[in-house]
């Protein structure tokens, strides 16, 4: 089996591992040069190659945990946070399956965090649609959480709010551009026009 190792960057404390030309992950070069010489090519054997594999994803098992422990993710963005670091698709489906069943990874968890999360910071129902789609989430796991935490009349306060705070800060504007700024600011968060008509009506009387 051919084995290169070499540097993505050159500047970098890590290295590519490259096998039969597939590229596997990278290790710190502390870790390898008690293997190998870094950069290196040659053949080694399959029980060689094993070994840096299992390297490979002892490495990145704990730095997906480290990830994880800063803050809760989808199962998307662990799969995008090991790809990011080069590793190979087989192992981080491996690592990722692996972590779903032990619930470190919890999709439904994510899911109701999130919402959770953009209601509180008043967010529109399709800005919240769009976050979740973003995950590549199935619809059958968010709609029943979104259809429960998410009130349409809190929303409404909330975006009655936004049009007030937008009114006084475009107020030295003529009326009819105070309302064009207003409209274009809270359909670009991605608020319903017909909703926003009603709040710009009930704060405005026009």
């Amino acid at each position: 089996m051919l084995l290169t190792i070499k540097k993505i960057f050159e500047r970098d404390k890590s290295s590519q591992i490259i096998i039969d030309n597939l590229s596997w992950g990278v290790l710190s070069d502390r870790t390898l040069l008690s293997l190998y010489p870094v950069p290196f090519e040659g053949e080694i054997s399959p029980e060689a190659a094993d070994e840096l594999l299992a390297l490979i994803e002892k490495q990145s098992r704990e730095q997906l945990l480290k990830y994880l422990a800063d803050s809760e993710h989808s199962s998307y963005q662990c799969r995008e946070y090991l790809s990011r670091k080069h590793v190979h698709n087989s192992i981080i489906k491996r690592i990722v399956s692996d972590y779903l069943q032990r619930k470190y990874i919890d999709d439904s968890r994510f899911v109701r965090i999130l919402i959770t999360s953009l209601i509180e910071r008043g967010k529109s129902k399709m800005h919240i649609v769009s976050k979740l789609r973003e995950h590549k989430l199935p619809s059958e796991l968010w709609e029943p959480v979104l259809s429960e935490l998410y009130n349409p009349a809190d929303s409404m306060e909330h975006l009655k709010e936004m049009v007030l705070k937008l009114r006084l800060q475009h107020s030295g504007l003529p009326e009819n551009k105070v309302k064009e700024k207003v409209f274009a600011s809270l359909m670009r968060k991605g608020f319903e026009l017909d909703y926003i008509h009603t709040a710009w009506r009930d704060t405005s009387g026009k």
